[in-house]
């Protein structure tokens, strides 16, 4: 019996330990931290799983970042819907969070139907935060990553002369 959970351990472990290279460890966070602000809710993992498996990222760790990040969507719902609005040059909607979390619970097909201009306009503002913020997020998560990846590799250099 214990054997068997040993197993299952350590294929758990593999599954964390797969794609840890410094650029993908940075290309998995950032691509499930922007997916995770996609103003559409419910389509997190889905997404995620469709990005991952393509380009060999590590998906338990994007899964697994995106719902520590996934609250904060609530934060930034309203703001992309606003940039969006902007962009189409119309008013700010009267729409409160409180009222689009209470649609989405209602029904997802009704809320796409009733808010699907806002869902538009959060969707175009999300993409013009998204591309600028996750080219700078990577860069500076991957130079952050293989700093530590070298003081790692040099330490055990240092331990095994």
């Amino acid at each position: 019996m214990k054997s068997i959970f040993i197993k299952i351990w350590q294929k758990f472990k593999a599954l964390l330990k797969q794609g840890l290279t410094p650029k993908q460890l940075a290309l998995s966070i950032v691509v499930s931290t922007l997916v995770s602000f996609f103003p559409i809710f419910g389509i997190t993992t889905i997404a995620l799983t469709c990005i991952a498996l393509p380009f060999k990222l590590n998906l338990p760790i994007m899964i697994a970042f995106s719902y520590i990040v996934g609250p904060l969507k609530y934060l930034v719902l309203i703001p992309f819907i606003n940039l969006g609005g902007s962009v189409f040059g119309t008013k700010h909607t009267l729409l409160t969070f409180e009222e689009i979390k209470a649609s989405y619970d209602f029904s997802f097909w009704t809320t796409a139907k009733k808010l699907s201009y806002e869902l538009l306009c959060g969707t175009v503002g999300w993409t013009l935060t998204a591309i600028p913020l996750g080219v700078i997020l990577y860069y500076l998560l991957k130079l952050i990553l293989t700093h530590f990846d070298k003081l790692k590799n040099n330490r055990l250099t240092i331990n095994t002369n």
